[in-house]
C-alpha cells in the first residue's frame, strides 16, 4: 500500500483551497477535498509493517502550532512549469514536526527520497499549460491567504490511485501536544 504523513486541512480552508483551482488552460486541478500538507511520503509499504509504522509515530512528542496559508508559486522553471502550489507562511514548528517524523521512521527502518522539505499543497499539474496564462494566475494570486489555522494532529493516509486521481484514506490520526495554556485567573 502507498503511505504518506500528512497534515489534514479544516473543511473552510480547503474551500478556499477549492477557489483558487481555475484559470489555468490545460492544468490538472487537485480535488480540493484531497488539500493535505505532506509531511513525509512513504510510498510502497507491506500492509504487514503498518503496525511498526504506527507505533513509531504514536512516540512522537511535539506541541501543537498555528499554519497559514500563503501565496502560489510553481515547481519547474519559466520554459517548463510543473506543479503549482499554495505555500505556506514561515513554520518552525512544521519543520520541526517534519524532523521529528522522519527521524523517527528512519530509525525504524523506512527510508525516503532525499528531497528538501518544502512544505505546500498541490493545486495543480501544469505541464502543458502556457507558461503565459500560469505567469498570469501566479501574479494574480501572489496576495492570497488564509486564516491561521490550529494545527493539533497529523495523519498517517494510504493512497489509491484511479482514473479520476488519487483518493486518500485515513489510516490513523495522531494528537499532537496540546499548546501550554496559562493558567487561569481567579
Amino acid at each position: 500500500m502507498r503511505l504518506f504523513v500528512a497534515i489534514d486541512l479544516p473543511e473552510d480552508i480547503k474551500q478556499q483551497i477549492g477557489a483558487l483551482q481555475f484559470g489555468v488552460p490545460d492544468a490538472k486541478w487537485s480535488q480540493p477535498e484531497n488539500a493535505h500538507i505532506t509531511l513525509a511520503f512513504l510510498g510502497e509499504i507491506d500492509a504487514s509493517d503498518m503496525p511498526d509504522i504506527a507505533l513509531s509515530l504514536g512516540r512522537i512528542n511535539v506541541p501543537s502550532f498555528d499554519l497559514q496559508i500563503e501565496g502560489v508559486g510553481v515547481y519547474g522553471n519559466d520554459k517548463r512549469p510543473r506543479v503549482l502550489w499554495a505555500g505556506i507562511g514561515n513554520a518552525p514548528a512544521l519543520q520541526h514536526l517534519h524532523q521529528k517524523i522522519t527521524q523517527t521512521l528512519s530509525s525504524s527502518g523506512v527510508t525516503f527520497e532525499d528531497r528538501r522539505f518544502r512544505p505546500h499543497i498541490t493545486l495543480a499539474r501544469v505541464q502543458k499549460s502556457p507558461y503565459t496564462r500560469v505567469r498570469e494566475y501566479l501574479t494574480e494570486y501572489s496576495l492570497f491567504k488564509t486564516r491561521p489555522f490550529h494545527v493539533d494532529q497529523f495523519t498517517l493516509f494510504s493512497s489509491i490511485l484511479g482514473r479520476t486521481g488519487p483518493h486518500y484514506e485515513e489510516e490513523i490520526i495522531f494528537d499532537l501536544e496540546p499548546q501550554n495554556q496559562p493558567p487561569d485567573a481567579p
